[in-house]
Order: structure tokens, then sequence, then C-alpha cells
């Protein structure tokens, strides 16, 4: 029986705060999450925020009190094959304003760091050659991190181009050219849609959105983020794959609509029968961030030329918006603003709780939207309860739910409260079990699932764990599996592609009909 539930699903009273802003969420493969923000976007916070680890089972905080040698506040981060989360660069500098005029942006830290799960602490390792300020990093199946973007430490900051990687037995290693004039003239002649550019270097905005394809090329899927965005327009940086190996950037071209500043991507689900990569660009808004769009385009990488289309738009327009693929293959889109994208709210001086708890803001979209990769249409869901513009984040848990956290609109105003988001599967009827399943599993081979609802199951999945800031997740991936099933038990294969399931932990689900999941088992590939 269809209810209000089971077709737009439920938000749960909150309950739980963090103690400081969380500007970046990981979640880690013991089931908890690990939130950090350095200073805060607070210039005038001398010391760093300690980390936090949160446990959505038990609403349980732990304060990580270790002091950073750098502010990690805006720095990149991807997770390691052995389920460390590694996070690279952050601010050196806040920006500086002189008569309301900006005369010096941000700055970017050179420092890394590792977070131990299990020792619940921080490793610091080798620096950058360069200090980056809201970076870009992936990990790639051979276990190394691509670290691209980013503002640098020093004069003139926003003209980085070089890519580097970092690996626990090279360290950091540069991937790009020296030749700075000839970089610049070869990007601007090479880049129309096919043309191929034989160098690492590459100029990209901040905070670039990247994707790792099933072919093994990184894809940069267009979008950015404001702080100096006048170099940042999309027709000076059209979407294009890298392919590491040989160091070489194939133009794709850029969207149908340039509008993106502050939009965010996601790679659509992958099916046992189709690996084919298809990208979702979402929202945003215009360079000057004076109006959001509901805009949405999709490129696939099945056509011989792919290119972005328009296909159908949200209802909302939406900058900051947070996207997280769910176990039933599905896309749910939520928080962000219309109108300007401003990082403040018209009226500030009710802004100021103190309590963690800021009031709405007129224009922010508390009606999340759920995307249909089957039919291409956007459902409405049921609204949230707290504001989500920028500074948010939005993950998938472990138990199907999806968590929400943070919104920063202005500096020194700060959302700690915790939302969870019941998607409408949890009431379509009694959820699946896995009885037992592997810990480990390896590439090619095949596993064991025990549940007494085998005969039911109707698709197995791999999701893989999120770290997000900045409407940015590299990490987010859904791998279906083929399988066989018998009376008590499901038989899945890994697929041979490492590129299609780069190593690392797992979230494994079995679904049965009406997409309906059951809890996932951390499962680690190999």
């Amino acid at each position: 029986m269809e209810t209000e539930y089971s077709t737009k699903g439920q938000w749960e009273p909150i309950k739980y705060k963090f103690n400081h802003i969380p500007v970046h969420i990981a979640l880690l493969h013991t089931n908890k999450v690990l939130a950090f923000g350095g200073t805060g976007n607070d210039e005038m916070n001398k010391k760093p925020y300690p980390a936090e680890v949160f446990d959505p089972q038990t609403g349980q905080i732990q304060l990580i009190q270790q002091d950073l040698d750098g502010d990690v506040f805006c720095a990149g981060h991807a997770f390691l094959p052995d389920g460390k989360l590694f996070v690279a660069g952050g601010t050196y500098k806040y920006d500086l304003e002189l008569f309301g005029l900006p005369i010096r942006p941000f700055s970017g830290l050179e420092q890394s760091y590792i977070f131990d799960p299990h020792q619940m602490k921080w490793v610091k390792k080798g620096s950058m050659n360069f200090g980056r300020w809201y970076p870009t990093c992936i990990m790639i199946p051979d276990g190394r991190v691509v670290c691209i973007g980013g503002l640098t430490k020093s004069f003139p900051r926003v003209f980085l181009n070089k890519l580097e990687t970092y690996s626990e037995s090279e360290g950091w290693k540069k991937l790009s050219s020296t030749n700075f004039l000839l970089d610049l003239i070869l990007q601007v002649l090479k880049n129309s849609p096919g043309q191929k550019l034989d160098r690492a270097d590459r100029w990209l905005p901040l905070y670039p959105r990247f994707h790792l394809l099933p072919s093994g090329e990184i894809f940069y899927a267009g979008s950015y983020n404001t702080h100096i965005t006048f170099p940042f327009l999309l027709a000076y940086f059209p979407s294009a794959t890298f392919n590491i190996d040989t160091s070489t950037w194939t133009v794709i071209g850029n969207p149908n609509n340039q509008n993106r500043e502050e939009g965010t991507t996601v790679l659509l689900p992958f099916t046992p029968n189709d690996h084919t990569a298809r990208v979702l660009l979402i929202g945003g808004g215009t360079l000057t961030g004076a109006d959001a769009t509901n805009a949405v385009e999709m490129i696939d990488f099945s056509e011989e030329k792919p290119q972005w289309k328009s296909i159908d738009p949200m209802a909302h327009k939406r900058y900051y918006s947070y996207p997280v693929i769910l176990p039933d293959q599905q896309v749910l889109v939520l928080g962000g603003r219309k109108g300007k994208a401003i990082h403040t709210m018209s009226n500030t001086d009710s802004m100021h709780s103190g309590d963690g708890e800021v009031p709405h803001d007129p224009n922010a979209i508390l009606e999340p939207e759920l995307f249909n990769p089957k039919t291409g249409k956007w459902s409405k869901m049921a609204p949230m309860h707290v504001d989500r513009v920028y500074h948010s984040n939005a993950i998938l848990l472990l138990d199907g739910r999806v968590m929400t956290a943070g919104s920063n609109p202005m500096r020194r105003t700060n959302e700690l409260r915790i939302e969870f988001y019941n998607p409408p599967y949890m009431f379509k009827g009694q959820r699946p079990k896995i009885e037992d399943a592997p810990d480990k599993v390896s590439y090619g081979n095949k596993f064991e699932i025990k549940t007494a609802d085998a005969g039911d199951i109707e698709a197995v999945a791999l999701i893989h764990p999120s770290t997000t800031t900045h409407c940015v997740n590299t990490e987010q991936r859904y791998v279906g599996l083929s399988f066989d099933n018998s009376s008590n038990k499901i038989t899945a294969k890994i697929p041979t592609n490492h590129n299609l399931a780069p190593p690392g932990f797992y979230m494994l689900f079995i679904i049965k009909h009406e997409g309906i999941p059951s809890k996932g088992k951390f499962i680690h590939l190999s």
C-alpha cells in the first residue's frame, strides 16, 4: 500500500549536533563519520578546531584532541585503498579586504595528512610541491592520489596549473612540465572538442569536479566554485578527460548552460550489463552569483563523440546542492539556495543564534528531489527541517539513510545540527537481510552472501563511501554486480576492471523488488 512516506520519504526529528562546523565529512569503514573544518571559515580563529568522529547509530561524538600544524579548512581529500582518509592542502592565509575591496585572496597550504580510522588520529605525510587552497583529490586504481587545482601559497596564486600525485612509496611527485608560457598558449589553442594536449599541466577552476571513468581516464566534469571567479568562465575551461599514463588531456566541450558556478556533478550507477559512464551536471548559477539555475545536463560516454545534453530540469533552482546515490540506483539531490549565490543572508541580524541553530533563510531550498536514471524524471521528496547551503554536506550511511550536516551562510554563523533522511524504500516493505558475507573480496572472483531472502533479490551492489566538501564528491560510485541465487544464498562476482571499482572499502547491499535494500556491510576490495 502506497503511503506518503513510501513516495516521499521521511526526515527524522533532530537529536544531535556537532561541536564545530563540519566543512568536510567522510564515512569511515568503521561505520562512523569523520567531520572536520580546520579554522571553520573564521579568520579570527587562530587555532583550528579539533576533528570529530560521530557514530550515527548511537549519536556519540568523540573529539580528536590532536593539534595539527596546518589549517585543513578547504582542503581536498580521498580515501586510500586501506580505508584511511588522505587530506591535502588547506588554508595558509585568509583573504583580506580594505574598504570593502579584496586586496589579497586566500592562499594555499602545502601540507598533507592521513586520518587513521582505527587509531583515531592524524598522521602527517610529506608536503606537496605547491600550496593548494580548494584543490580536488581523486584516487586512481594503482593507489595513487591525484591532486589538482587550488590557489597557491604565494603570488600569483591563481595561476597554478600543475598536477601532482601522492603514493606511500614515492611521496609527492609532479606530473608537469615547467614552461609556463607554452602551457598557456597550448591550452588556449587546444580548447575545442576533440583537441588533445600532450602534457599534464592544465589550468582548472577551484575544486574542479572529477570522476574516474571505467576507461581509467579522469573526467573533469565542468562546474566550479566561487572565489576569484574572473578567470573561470567555462568557455575557457571546457570539460576534458585526462589519461595519466600518457599525460594527455582530451577536450570534450562545454555544457549547453555555462551558468554553473557552485553546481555539482555525480557519476551515475553502473549496472552488471552496462558499464558505460554517464555523468550528471546539476544546478549552479551565473558567474556573477546573481541567479541560480535548475538546469541539468548529462554526458554519455557510450557515444562516439560524447557531449553534454540537456535533460529534464529540477523543480527548484539551486546553488550549493548535494547529490547522494541511493542503493535503489536513484540520486537524491538536496539542499541549496535560489536567488543569489552569496555567503550570507539578507537579514544577517537574525542569524546569530549562538547555539548552532541558524534561522531559516527564505531562499534556502528545503525540498529535496529524486532523480531516476531509468526514466530521466525528477520527483519531489519530503522537506528538510534545516537549511543546507554553503559549507554543507550529505552522504549515504551504511544503514541506507542519508545524513546531512553543516551550513555556513556567513562567517561565524555555523549550523551544527545533524539531520537524517529515510528514503521511500524504507517504507515499502520488509527489508532483506545480509546474514553473512566475507570481509574481503578480490577482482574477478565470486563470493557468497548468505540470506534467507535470496529468492527475492533483484540486485547486488557495491557503493563506495563518500568523502565530500563544497559540493564535490569524487568518491561515491555505484557498481552493480552480476549474481546467481539459490534457496538461501547469493553468489556474486566482482568485475575484473579495477577502473570500474578502484580498490578500497565498499558498502555491500542486496536489493529486492521495488528497490528495497538491506542494511549494508563493509567489504574490502583488494
